[in-house]
């Protein structure tokens, strides 16, 4: 009797935990998932403890000042502001989303890009239009996109030109949008806070897709982000097998095998 009580205190235990993370969230894109020192929302302050509750709505500005933030956009895009930078959302249309990066610079994460969704960032009046999963850098202060992995593509109101990985577009108001070479093995403070967020995040999606099984086996769930109450984080979850992001790690589909690969790759070489 004994051992029969502690497999139903475990049952229920199980489908407690279970029940926390049983259903993907409507996560408006522009959640605030993470911010670390001074950051500024709409003119107020945010507090450490805000991830799941601050979003930046369409028309507000979010700001850093000694500060740094992650702001989660449609399931599987993630978008890092670095320290005295400001991004602001112009628009929220269905799936698709439309930012403006106002000062400073910011990277964008995109782990799944699905087909018919639009993501598009204004920096200095040229839209880029981001076509495929990458990891996308741009900058405001000298203003610059930057593609280390994925592909752009950068229009203003006379010009357009795609932009492909290892390619830099400097926006210097010039007659012919020219592209440069960059070093993809260079990198900085912000792609280097980047790439430890992208890590936690697949630690994150790997414990919560462990719990969107069911008792019976059968996996409870679909494509999107969850709440994890034990990381305070939103995780993203692939619909079915497993979703390789540009940094290298590895986000499955609850019922996905994670022994196979990809465990760790890196684009870059």
């Amino acid at each position: 009797m004994l051992g029969l009580r502690k497999l139903a205190q475990c049952a229920l235990g199980w489908m407690f935990v279970s029940a926390l993370v049983s259903s993907a969230q409507e996560v408006a894109p522009g959640i605030v998932n993470y911010s670390e020192g001074q950051v500024v929302l709409d003119g107020k302050t945010l507090a450490a403890d805000a991830a799941r509750s601050a979003v930046v709505a369409p028309g507000q500005v979010l700001q850093t000042e000694k500060g740094r933030a992650e702001v989660l956009l449609t399931p599987g895009v993630f978008l890092r502001i670095g320290e005295n930078s400001a991004v602001k959302i112009e628009a929220v249309s269905g799936q698709d989303v439309r930012l403006e990066l106002l000062r400073g610079e910011a990277l964008v994460e995109v782990d799944q890009m699905v087909r018919g969704r639009r993501l598009d960032l204004i920096d200095k009046g040229a839209d880029a239009r981001l076509e495929r999963s990458g990891v996308y850098r741009f900058n405001a202060s000298e203003p610059a996109i930057a593609v280390y992995f994925g592909r752009v593509r950068v229009e203003d109101d006379r010009r357009g030109i795609s932009l492909r990985p290892g390619q830099e577009l400097p926006l210097n108001g010039a007659s012919a949008l020219r592209p440069q070479k960059i070093a993809r093995a260079e990198t900085d403070a912000l792609y280097a806070w980047s790439k430890s967020r992208a890590g936690y995040a697949s630690q994150v999606s790997e414990w919560t897709g462990e719990n969107l099984l069911g008792l019976d086996g059968q996996p409870k769930y679909g494509n999107g982000w969850y709440w994890s109450p034990w990381y305070k984080s939103w995780a993203f979850v692939p619909e079915k097998g497993y979703v390789l992001s540009p940094f290298g790690y590895g986000f499955y589909a609850p019922h996905a095998p994670h022994y196979l690969p990809p465990v760790f790759a890196d684009f870059r070489k």
